[in-house]
């Protein structure tokens, strides 16, 4: 992620529905032990067992659609215009991580990276949402949405999702919807070697307008619109203890993010780098890397002389461009 001055370019790095909104790791942590909520019966917390805990969305792929969301227009509306290339669909990563526990009704409880909480039941072998229709706003990419389906199955370390849903949009709503969507458990920071896919440095892709891979949106104080601003520059990770690594871009702003896995996330929340005449600060920055590309999505501020100016970016994309 690399952010910087906004007169000369804005680059930082990351759209999920659910967080946002996957396959087992050597070493990946045993579900952690969740005891019922008290009147809770043992069968169904025997059937919520294999859900609990953490996982990552795997890397997302674009040509088996693993982890590739669609944003479309809904079939009852002709007259829409889909937001992807061409007036079509607009293909989204899934990354970032998702934690499950036992609810006070015996049901499950979701908490997804972004924040949002989602409510399930356990019915013949998967996770379904209970009740049916839920809502939530996505502080991360600032959109509201209700998600209409949503299916989880677990076998063993992996978990396979199918999500559909209303994503609510100033112009109209458009259709959400996931049908390859995989998890793996994540195990403890930094466990098998897992901060070695982070470390080295990363440079951005091409950003493509069209398709918004490395379009930050930048909304200036006092502007209607957010301007979209391509990203560019590397960013350099190296290891630190603990699990964790340290992210340094361009500006030379150093920011700490903790490594579950594929999955590395702000170390905590609301990070700053203190720059001449700016400062800059990070809400949320998640990555999920296999070693050779980083997706990612990265919400924060910059305040200048000029005012404080929020920026997002959805769908980042990195290669990596040498080992450290």
């Amino acid at each position: 992620m690399h952010v910087t001055s906004f007169t000369r370019r804005f680059s930082i790095a990351a759209l999920a529905i659910t967080g946002t909104l996957a396959l087992p790791a050597p070493g990946a942590s045993a579900a952690p032990a969740v005891a019922a909520a008290p009147g809770a019966s043992a069968a169904p917390a025997a059937r919520n067992a294999p859900y609990l805990g953490r996982w990552n969305y795997d890397q997302p792929d674009r040509d088996s659609g693993r982890n590739i969301a669609l944003l479309r227009c809904p079939a009852d509306t002709p007259d829409c215009t889909a937001p992807g290339p061409n007036g079509g669909p607009l293909e989204v990563p899934q990354i970032g991580d998702i934690v499950y526990s036992v609810g006070p009704d015996g049901g499950v409880v979701a908490r997804t990276d972004v924040g949002c909480t989602w409510r399930f039941a356990e019915r013949d072998g998967s996770l379904v949402l209970s009740p049916e229709r839920q809502y939530c706003f996505n502080q991360v990419n600032g959109v509201g949405y209700t998600i209409t389906h949503w299916t989880t199955t677990t076998r063993g370390h992996r978990q396979r999702e199918v999500i559909t849903a209303l994503s609510h949009r100033p112009g109209g709503d458009y259709e959400f919807v996931l049908r390859n969507g995989t998890r793996t458990r994540a195990p403890k920071p930094g466990a098998g070697g897992a901060v070695r896919r982070f470390a080295g440095s990363w440079a951005y892709t091409p950003a493509n307008r069209a398709t918004q891979v490395n379009m930050a949106m930048v909304f200036r104080p006092g502007a209607e619109r957010p301007e979209f601003v391509p990203q560019t520059g590397r960013i350099e990770f190296s290891r630190a203890r603990d699990g964790k690594v340290i992210a340094r871009t361009d500006d030379g702003c150093r920011w700490t993010l903790v490594v579950r896995g594929n999955t590395a996330a702000l170390a905590t929340p609301g990070q700053t780098c203190e720059l001449p005449g700016a400062t800059v600060r990070l809400s949320h920055w998640t990555i999920a890397g296999d070693g050779v590309r980083q997706a990612s999505r990265v919400r924060g501020a910059r305040e200048d002389a000029g005012g404080t100016a929020d920026f997002v970016l959805t769908i980042g994309d990195l290669r990596r461009a040498g080992r450290a």
